[in-house]
């Protein structure tokens, strides 16, 4: 009896679930997926969508460039020279954090932005008609990179220029005796030295030197004032003493009389042709 009360029961249950089940799935609203070709285009601003993509060679350049820039602010323009004698006269007063380093640095970048200021106006002159033409609409293809490459060789020659005019005919001439004898044959024939190969090293090494010869001259009355001191308080007996206590308050009284800094920035200035 048992068992059959089981059976009645359950078949009871499931005459009574189909209809319930049947209805749910007919009341179940339909989804539509969505093609794929329906879905909305995505796209960055700026970045070529139609196949404009730069040149690989031409992006490299680019980049390379971008990459320089820095180094090339630093060697190739009155910056590093500045620098060098900028902090050459606060080691030879003695203090070695006043002016600081960040102060140096801004004080070489702005005497720099005013000596190349001629020059930079020249390379805007020569890159102006290509500046001024069709630029392209967009960030990355392969008709920026295109522009940014003809700007460079345009203006290329007015800092050619003044390297040169600011470039040790000695260091011209060995540099160029050493591409001679180093530089492949084929290569080295058709060299000059007013090519960017020769006048680059040339630039720098002559700036080095100029730099460091105003540093031995902006050395010698600062060297002399110590002398002087050390051998007062040595004939003083008075060895505890350190000679810098009484040597740097001199060093700066001198530099203010003479107006000093003024004096060495138009000489900085002046030096550059």
């Amino acid at each position: 009896m048992r068992r059959l009360f089981s059976l009645l029961l359950l078949a009871s249950l499931l005459t009574t679930s189909l209809p319930l089940c049947a209805q749910d799935q007919a009341t179940t609203p339909e989804t539509t997926v969505q093609p794929a070709t329906e879905q909305a285009e995505f796209s960055i601003p700026g970045i070529p969508t139609d196949g404009d993509y730069p040149n690989i060679t031409s992006q490299a350049a680019v980049i390379v460039f971008l990459t320089l820039l820095p180094f090339i602010i630093m060697l190739l323009t009155s910056f590093m020279k500045m620098v060098i004698t900028l902090a050459l006269l606060r080691s030879a007063l003695g203090v070695q954090q006043t002016p600081p380093n960040q102060v140096i640095n801004g004080i070489a970048l702005l005497l720099t932005v005013y000596v190349m200021f001629p020059t930079g106006m020249q390379m805007y002159q020569n890159a102006k008609p290509i500046l001024d033409g069709n630029l392209p609409s967009k960030l990355i293809s392969a008709s920026s990179a295109g522009v940014v490459i003809a700007v460079m060789q345009a203006s290329t020659e007015p800092l050619r220029q003044f390297l040169i005019r600011n470039s040790s005919s000695k260091h011209l001439n060995g540099f160029f005796k050493l591409a001679k004898k180093s530089f492949p044959e084929d290569v080295a024939v058709q060299m000059t030295e007013h090519d960017l190969i020769i006048v680059i090293p040339a630039f720098i090494t002559s700036q080095i030197k100029a730099a460091f010869e105003i540093g031995v001259l902006i050395y010698l009355p600062f060297f002399v004032i110590d002398l002087v001191t050390s051998n007062i308080l040595l004939a003083m007996q008075m060895m505890m003493l350190s000679p810098l206590s009484i040597s740097l308050p001199l060093k700066l009284l001198l530099v203010v009389m003479i107006d000093g800094w003024t004096i060495l920035v138009q000489g900085l200035v002046l030096s550059f042709n």
